[in-house]
């Protein structure tokens, strides 16, 4: 008799996009999904979910941070290094455990441009790590500094840089590249990206090459992919216009060899462009929500930080520098653009979880998480009907839930 082996029963289970009804078994004690000839033995303990939703636990692409928290602010001068570094780790554990109360499991540390010397000190903060009850920290997204100015949004053009004028080791460092990166952002169209997208192919397989902040013709990011990039960051936003004879980085969408991200805010994009993405390839879209450090926070006046020079102003999901129109990023949840893909484009429920769970999985090489089968982990966002996250499950322990919920031990 194994009493780590549980099953949720009367629950409707999210797969491939679709819905289906059936049990599903998972241990707690080796934390991974089990297959369903389980139910013969005794002594399982089985959670009735009344008819609601089993996700694979959400997993976030495009953070830049949270709950007060942006990671250019990570490895700043303190009195003492182990001072610092037990900082850090409190202020990224209030991240990790807000993320799992939206129900993600995982999830990557965007960092924006910074001033060259900043990266190898921000980025060790940012090596995969698990907290107790809050979800994993999967390493780095890198996104900057090799960003053509003219589409720099919010970053810091000072600090912009050419593939041509600094090498990656100098930069981000060896070991944080072996380690804490998992994907870089880059304009395919600046002297030296193409050397610099075969080096990582060659030297660093692991990092997924993402382009974005970018004039690029449609002819230059095709070059790209077949160099080895394989994925479009915030699409729309930051890059040159779609246009019917020149569709720029976008019309990249429709070749089926690249993977996309989009902010679906309600902001970012009009409905109708999310509905224009998630249509053309469904198992290559991507919903990030390009979040900063203002989303728990109230709306006002905040102050700038290291990336942002001037002040912010937060009205609900939208942050915009002060005194202009310029978008900042959004403070919007994970949970909160699966539910905006449904409203806005009359998708299903499982189709708009496939965009932060299965596809997110597929881009990053995640073998182990992201879907609902034998051998990966037991990771959940359990929903209701309207996408509501009701508790979040990890390695088969539940580690958050509403207050007015109950989904089991």
């Amino acid at each position: 008799m194994d009493r780590s082996l549980k099953c949720f029963t009367n629950c409707q289970v999210c797969i491939s996009g679709e819905l289906v009804s059936q049990d599903l078994y998972f241990s707690s004690d080796t934390g991974i999904i089990t297959p369903n000839y389980y139910y013969r033995q005794e002594g399982v303990e089985r959670i009735d979910l009344d008819g609601r939703v089993v996700a694979p636990g959400f997993l976030d692409l495009q953070t830049n941070g949270m709950q007060g928290l942006h990671f250019t602010q990570l490895g700043s001068d303190r009195s003492s290094a182990e001072e610092g570094d037990a900082e850090d780790l409190k202020k990224l554990e209030a991240v990790s455990k807000m993320e799992a109360s939206h129900g993600v499991t995982g999830w990557w540390a965007t960092v924006p441009t910074v001033e060259s010397a900043r990266w190898k000190q921000i980025v060790p903060a940012l090596k995969s790590r698990a907290f107790s009850d809050g979800a994993d920290l999967l390493g780095s997204h890198l996104e900057g500094p090799f960003l053509n100015a003219s589409k720099k949004g919010a970053h810091n053009a000072s600090y912009l840089m050419d593939p041509t004028q600094i090498s990656l080791t100098q930069l981000y460092g060896t070991d944080n590249l072996d380690t804490a990166v998992k994907m870089i952002t880059l304009a395919p169209e600046l002297p030296g990206a193409t050397a610099l997208i075969g080096q990582l192919q060659e030297e660093y397989p692991h990092i997924v090459i993402s382009l974005g902040h970018s004039t690029a013709k449609y002819e230059d990011g095709l070059a790209a992919l077949q160099l080895g990039a394989r994925a479009l960051t915030h699409v729309f936003n930051a890059m040159a216009p779609f246009e019917h004879r020149n569709p720029g980085l976008a019309g990249l969408m429709a070749t089926g060899r690249c993977y996309y991200s989009i902010i679906p805010d309600g902001i970012h994009l009009h409905p109708s462009v999310v509905t224009l993405c998630l249509r053309t390839d469904p198992r290559k879209c991507v919903f990030i929500t390009d979040s900063i450090e203002l989303a728990g926070l109230p709306d006002g006046v905040h102050p700038g930080h290291g990336q942002i020079s001037r002040q912010q102003v937060k009205q609900g999901n939208r942050v915009t520098l002060e005194g202009t129109d310029t978008l900042i990023g959004s403070c919007c949840t994970l949970d909160e653009c699966v539910r905006n893909a449904v409203a806005f484009t009359g998708c299903t429920l499982a189709e708009a979880v496939q965009c932060v769970t299965e596809n997110v999985a597929d881009m990053m090489g995640e073998s182990k998480r992201g879907k609902l089968e034998n051998g990966r982990r037991a990771d959940f966002a359990i929903l209701d009907m309207d996408g509501v996250v009701l508790g979040t499950w990890m390695a088969g322990r539940k580690i958050w839930q509403r207050d007015d919920v109950l989904l089991g031990s």
